[in-house]
């Protein structure tokens, strides 16, 4: 797809410039609505499949369901890997995590308070955190400032063990209080082949998307002259984090704040193992902003920061003002030092 865009379309970067710009952002739009829908029906139908062979509902919510919603974020970084758009990608994912405590949640308080009391467990935020600071720690003492396959194997490694943990205790919990999932009726589950022809769907729409996003942020950034990783620090990692928009606006409105938090943990955790492995094998991603250590210190803040909030703080809507100005404070420290 990126391919046949840059060949379509490439020759109007200097024939119609103007025509150009119009067609990137038009390209980036459409980018961010197939990750959305793709997002959205990979979750809800490898759901149903995984209902429909047996595995019980909520080992589904912490694996199936935790990995798909960071689709978008997974299937972009692939096409700017492959496109040779690298430096969208650490963007893409510090800025999807500083997204989603930040822009996310802090929305989210503004439309409703927060009780955290037993939302998401100690170990979640000691995980979380300690992942983003061996992260970021790793970022800054290689020497070449690379994500490299060492880092991607390691993160993929500890990802395929923080899965199993999950499950785990999932299923540990789920026979000691001998919780049963509600039975969904014949007639109103989906059958296993349209879940199926989904799937297939979804695949599709996010490799379309991600092609289609990666194709009009790189043409951006290189025509406006700005590092890719601050098109991908903003614009992309908005984008890409739309589908957790959406289900926290919901979420939040349904009064559901465990599962609000907990997906915005699990975001986090599954943004930096999961698409930073990835990205790393397959990488490696080197660091070209002078002073990336902007990105890395409001990372850390937000991140340490949602970990002291959740341990059963009330969060009210000077806390949600509070998480959209630092939002807003390290988007314009990174674009006016790093541009």
């Amino acid at each position: 797809m990126y391919q046949i865009l840059t060949n379509y379309f490439g020759s109007f970067q200097t024939e119609l410039p103007s025509l150009f710009v119009g067609i990137l952002i038009i390209s980036m739009v459409v980018g961010f609505y197939l990750l959305t829908k793709g997002g959205d029906l990979l979750s809800d139908h490898c759901s149903n499949l995984a209902k429909a062979i047996g595995i019980p509902s909520v080992v589904v919510g912490l694996t199936v369901v935790s990995i798909a919603t960071s689709a978008p974020e997974l299937f972009t970084s692939i096409a700017a890997v492959t496109s040779g758009a690298k430096g969208l990608i650490l963007g893409n994912i510090i800025g999807s995590n500083i997204a989603n405590i930040g822009l996310i949640l802090g929305i989210s308080l503004l439309i409703k308070p927060i009780n955290t009391q037993n939302a998401v467990s100690s170990v979640q935020c000691i995980i979380l955190i300690a992942l983003s600071s061996v992260f970021v720690v790793y970022l800054i003492i290689h020497p070449l400032r690379s994500l490299d396959w060492v880092a991607g194997v390691a993160l993929l490694i500890f990802i395929f063990l923080y899965l199993i943990f999950l499950t785990v205790n999932a299923l540990k919990n789920r026979r000691s209080k001998i919780l049963v999932p509600p039975e969904i009726s014949e007639e109103s589950s989906t059958p296993i082949f349209v879940s199926c022809l989904m799937v297939l769907l979804a695949t599709i729409a996010l490799w379309a998307g991600s092609d289609s996003l990666v194709f009009g942020a790189k043409n951006l950034a290189s025509i406006i002259g700005v590092p890719e990783e601050l098109i991908g620090f903003t614009l992309v990692a908005i984008g890409t984090s739309l589908p957790e928009l959406a289900a926290s606006v919901s979420l939040t409105k349904k009064g559901e704040f465990a599962m609000l938090l907990g997906n915005i943990v699990g975001s986090n955790i599954f943004n930096i193992s999961l698409v930073g492995g990835v990205a790393g094998v397959l990488g490696p991603i080197t660091v070209s902003t002078k002073f990336a250590w902007i990105d890395y210190l409001s990372l850390l803040i937000l991140t340490t920061l949602l970990a002291y909030w959740i341990k059963g703080k009330n969060l009210e809507k000077v806390h949600g003002i509070l998480l959209i100005g630092l939002y807003l404070a390290a988007t314009t420290a990174t674009w006016v030092f790093n541009s």
